[in-house]
């Protein structure tokens, strides 16, 4: 009898023996075990690591059944077949694997008519990115809906599947037939208004003859209906119905509701003209129905009530009236309140400064009983968080008759009575029912302990938290019961914390499914739940983290396999990959003031330029299966550029030639290795070649770099580079006797050997990177170039930045917005003969200058803003010659600014930024600096993301070449925050 159960039972879990030995295979040993999929051997580790029957081991229905559950949880396979048969002394076992084909390709033939792309999306969004093979012929009914929808009532779908394997893909080819165009044959208008049906004076634009195409009546008849709500009739409404023959015939019904016009009236105290529509939001919703009135004199109400009108009332009425629907709204403001006084009594533990900012009412402010009920219900909480059990608050409003019986106002004093009752202190911290984890774990865990004022919020916390330290041990089903003894007159509190663990989850297999082109050694390596360990909730969340960091997929998804009546489960993380390939384009339009040579004598003159540019950027990600990714940029900027004859002397001037094209360009390949050599670090290799333009030179330069880098925590990055770069300037804008430029005279192709290092602490939202709220940024960086390691000019140069962020209370969003950036820069001496450079003698000596391309300049949209760019300096390091800014070895830039929503998604700003650029590090000062202020208005949308333009005023504008004054204001326009 027990025989036959276990074969049945073999047979029912997929097991199918041979027949005439079946009874005498179960529990023989195995000596052999095959997987055969599709006539090839299996040998994917990822597979043969699922299976449970071990050689050696004898024949069982629960590891067939295991290695069975765990094959089909992959995802890959439609079924499993198992075949045993005698081999010597035991018994050989095969697993046969039917793979599933899923489709990854959907391609249309024949003569489709309608765009592919959206056939596509519509097969998508029903049936998701790889529709079942088993539901063909829901996909072709959908499409043939559609089509027929369209306005071929006659197509007809074929489909069919190729399939390929290793990968076991296939390919859905669906075979179109349109047949003919159905056009409209006829077109009936009904009105269906319950009062006026006689006569429409205006229809939807659809006629006799046209080609039939759901979506463009659709269309039509929004466009009506937008029309007719236009003049006041909010609820029109129109639909259709059509009747379609095989031989393309089309009878098209319109049922057309005008309805009655709509008229508001407002009657006794006016509202602000602004707030009407959304008060009353009758023509946005298009509708006048009871629900959505009652919310609006509901709304009314609290708006009034929010400005002080504490008795305020609204009440409305409908009238129908020849055909026009009439809704009147009376509304009573009644006098306003505001406050005169808040007080606090009866609290003596707790001081008044702590309470009064909870009740959030101020003196001369409206006053709102809403927001006092707020208050109390902070008060309250706050005690209980302070330790008192029963606290007692109670608000009363005390309103003061004006002296002029006229005056619309009155003075509200406030006070708020408080009877605080005994405070409870803890007396013990115990724990009962844990076994897993030890009284130490858990007070590490929470914040009560002994002689800390006792808290019922912080103890819920406390609950929590241990209840999360056990799911973080695989305890899924732990029950945490916080209990307090309270003695002494409620002075005193014994805490209990009451654990039931209940059974502890394992991890039996991680199984990934989906990877088509990742490998999955890349997954494996991202997930930190391991087989034999606990299934806990923080690795999931960690894991799904981590996978999700890689932008290699669209989704991810991780879930448990419980095995039946056991305590161990199978881990299936499922992923659906992004795009290997992207392409991106994008073009825009950059404009500022940019100093030129075109003042008198060849001064730097500021003059306002519209630069347009655009750029491609392709990215392959995954490369190789593994988190790979290289990246080819190229961007072009159209714009004017100055030469003249002589590129160093411009005394006397010499004439400036302007030509204008794409003389600014930018061309960048990099590759990008993440967990170098198996570690958390990553590796960026760039190559950069470009050309760029500054208002004193302009400049060509070759850049190879290597760059490591390790977020050390959720806070702290570190990064360290080594950079080869040829860097050649021309049309450099100085006086011969300047002497920043005369190591650019000797190098005018300087080559740059340097090893950099960064360390960043970065504390704000990462969702927020773009336009921060609150946290902080420091940034430390520091050069070193060397003649030893290459370099033709040695230097040492460091550049420290800090950012701070800060949303102020309120109602409105108001984000204070601070930065500091200092540089200092050491050239190293270098011995040089006497030569010519350029037909100038160059008198030998010791250099230790910096190349221009290394040297700081300030000012401009992301600097200073009072000033055009690179154009903030002192009379040591603007040229008195020609103007133009030299650069300098230090630099300090300071910003603050307070960015408010004003409405929708505009924002304004105010700043006043300070800096200057000094020529030696040691001449740096935080006293000698240049002010400017100014103010600016930003639009932000989920498109284009923040666009912003300033207004910059230079609070102290000098003249340092005799004639050319600074520009007293600069405009900047820019895409995103300045920092």
């Amino acid at each position: 009898m027990l025989r036959r159960v276990l074969i049945r039972a073999l047979c029912a879990c997929g097991v199918l023996l041979h027949p005439w030995s079946a009874e005498a295979q179960v529990g023989q040993p195995i000596v052999e075990i095959q997987l055969d999929q599709e006539g090839r051997v299996v040998n994917d580790p990822a597979v043969l690591r699922l299976i449970e029957t071990r050689v050696g081991d004898r024949l069982a229905i629960r590891s067939v059944r295991e290695t069975i559950a765990h094959l089909m949880a992959l995802g890959r396979f439609e079924d499993v077949r198992v075949e045993s048969e005698p081999v010597g002394n035991g018994v050989r076992v095969t697993y046969v694997l039917m793979p599933r084909h899923p489709i990854d390709r959907i391609e249309f033939v024949g003569r489709v008519e309608l765009s592919q792309d959206d056939l596509r999306r519509r097969i998508t969004e029903r049936f998701g990115n790889s529709p079942s093979t088993t539901r063909l012929n829901e996909v072709t009914e959908l499409l043939r809906l559609e089509y027929r929808r369209r306005g071929f009532p006659a197509a007809k779908l074929t489909p069919r599947l190729e399939t390929t394997h290793d990968p076991d893909r296939s390919t859905l080819i669906i075979d179109v037939n349109p047949g003919p165009r159905a056009r409209i044959l006829d077109v009936r208008t009904t009105q269906v208004d319950a009062k006026e049906r006689s006569t429409i004076t205006e229809v939807p634009d659809i006629r006799v003859g046209d080609i039939y195409d759901e979506n463009e009546i659709g269309r039509k008849m929004q466009a009506w209906e937008t029309r007719m709500r236009e003049r006041g009739f909010y609820e029109a409404r129109a639909n259709q119905n059509a009747s379609i023959s095989e031989d393309g015939s089309v009878f098209l019904f319109l049922n057309l509701e005008v309805g009655p016009m709509v008229r508001l009236v407002f009657e006794g105290d006016p509202l602000p003209p602004g707030e009407v529509d959304r008060l009353v939001p009758v023509r946005r919703e298009a509708s006048a129905d009871e629900d959505l009135l009652e919310d609006s004199q509901t709304m009314i109400e609290t708006y009034l009530h929010s400005q002080g009108y504490r008795d305020a009332m609204a009440m409305y009425t409908r009238e129908e009236r020849a055909g026009e629907l009439v809704i009147t709204f009376r509304i009573m403001r009644g006098p306003r309140y505001l406050v005169r006084s808040v007080m606090v009594t009866g609290n003596f533990v707790l001081l008044t400064h702590q309470l009064l900012p909870l009740v959030r009412l101020k003196d001369g402010e409206p006053f709102v009983r809403s927001t006092l009920a707020m208050g109390v219900g902070q008060i309250e909480n706050f005690y209980r968080t302070s330790g008192f059990t029963r606290p007692q608050v109670k608000a009363t409003e005390n309103v003061i008759a004006p002296e002029n019986a006229a005056d619309p106002d009155r003075l509200v004093n406030v006070v708020i009575a408080i009877v605080e009752g005994p405070r409870t202190e803890v007396r013990s911290v115990t724990f009962q029912g844990n076994m897993a984890l030890s009284d130490t774990d858990l007070r590490k865990r929470i914040a009560t302990a002994p002689g800390r004022v006792y808290s019922i919020g912080e103890v819920a916390s406390d609950r929590d938290a241990i209840a999360q330290a056990y799911h973080d041990q695989g305890f899924e089903s732990v029950v945490v019961t916080p209990r307090a003894m309270f003695a002494e007159g409620d002075t005193r509190a014994d805490v209990r914390f009451v654990v039931v663990e209940g059974p502890q989850i394992i991890v039996d297999h991680v199984i990934i499914s989906g990877n088509r082109r990742i490998s999955t050694e890349t997954i494996e390596r991202e997930i930190t739940l391991r087989p034999g360990e606990p299934f806990g909730e923080a690795a999931v969340v960690q894991s799904r983290l981590n996978l999700r960091r890689l932008e290699l997929f669209q989704r991810v998804q991780i879930e448990s396999l419980a095995h039946s009546g056991e305590t161990r489960r199978d881990i299936l993380v499922q992923v659906e990959e992004s795009r290997s390939t992207t392409v991106d384009l994008s073009g825009g339009i950059e404009g500022g003031y940019f100093a030129r040579p075109t003042g008198q004598g060849g001064l730097a003159q500021d003059r306002f330029e519209v630069t347009p540019r655009g750029s491609v950027q392709v990215t392959r990600r995954n490369l190789w299966g593994k988190n790979r990714t290289i990246t080819l940029f190229t961007r072009v900027s159209l714009r004017t550029r100055d030469t003249q004859p002589n590129t160093v002397q411009l005394n006397p001037p010499e004439v400036i030639q302007s030509d204008y094209g794409f003389h600014e360009y930018r061309a960048l390949a990099s590759y990008r290795e993440p967990r170098l050599f198996r570690t958390s670090a990553d590796i960026l290799v760039t190559g950069i070649v470009e050309q760029a333009f500054r208002p004193s030179f302009n400049f060509a330069r070759r850049v190879v770099q290597a760059q490591v880098g390790n977020r050390l925590s959720d806070l702290y990055t570190v990064s360290g580079a080594y950079s080869f770069q040829r860097t050649r300037l021309f049309d450099i804008r100085a006086s011969e006797d300047e002497e920043p430029w005369l190591i650019d005279r000797l190098f005018p192709q300087v080559r740059i050997s340097k090893f950099s290092g960064t360390v960043l602490r970065d504390s704000r939202n990462p969702s927020e990177a773009l336009d921060p709220t609150h946290g902080t940024q420091l940034i430390a960086t520091a050069d070193l170039a060397a003649r030893a390691i290459g370099s033709e000019v040695g230097f040492l140069k460091t550049y420290l930045q800090g950012f701070y962020y800060h949303q102020l209370p309120g109602q409105r969003r108001v984000v204070l917005a601070l930065g500091a950036r200092v540089g200092l820069a050491h050239g190293f001496d270098r011995d040089i003969p006497p030569s010519q450079v350029d037909g100038l003698p160059v008198t030998g000596g010791t250099i230790n200058g910096l190349p221009a391309s290394e040297r700081f300049f300030a000012g401009g949209d992301t600097t200073v803003r009072g000033f055009a760019l690179d154009r903030l300096g002192n009379e040591r390091t603007i040229s008195p010659v020609t103007g133009f800014p030299t650069g300098g070895n230090s630099v300090v830039v300071l910003n603050s600014e307070l960015r408010a929503h004003l409405f929708g998604s505009f924002h304004g700003i105010g700043f006043v930024d300070a800096g200057n650029v000094f020529p030696l590090a040691s001449d740096l000062s935080f006293i000698d600096l240049r002010p400017a202020a100014g103010f600016g208005l930003a639009y932000k949308s989920q498109r284009i993301g923040l666009a912003r333009i300033d207004l910059g005023f230079n609070l102290n504008p000098q003249e340092f070449v005799p004639g050319a004054p600074e520009r007293r204001w600069v405009l900047h326009f820019l895409l995103g925050q300045p920092f």
